[in-house]
C-alpha cells in the first residue's frame, strides 16, 4: 500500500514539474498597468506565443507581452 502512495505521489510531483509557467503583462498606452500580471501554465508553444502585438482602439494603444 506504501509503493502505490508513494508512486502516485512521485508522478503528481513529476508532472507538476513538466509544467512551465508564463509571466503576461499588459500595457495601455505604453504604460504598465498595476496588478494585471498574469501567470498560467502554457503546454504548447512558447510564452512569446501569446504576446499579442500593439492595437489601437480608439487613440488607445493596448499591447500585452509575455515570456
Amino acid at each position: 500500500m506504501k509503493k502505490i502512495v508513494f508512486f502516485i505521489v512521485a508522478v503528481a510531483l513529476l508532472s507538476f514539474s513538466c509544467n512551465k509557467y508564463c509571466n503576461c503583462k499588459y500595457y495601455v498606452n505604453g504604460k504598465l498597468q498595476k496588478n494585471t500580471k498574469n501567470e498560467f501554465i502554457y503546454e504548447n508553444g512558447k510564452c512569446k506565443d501569446y504576446s499579442e502585438p500593439k492595437k489601437v482602439i480608439e487613440g488607445v494603444s493596448y499591447e500585452t507581452k509575455c515570456k
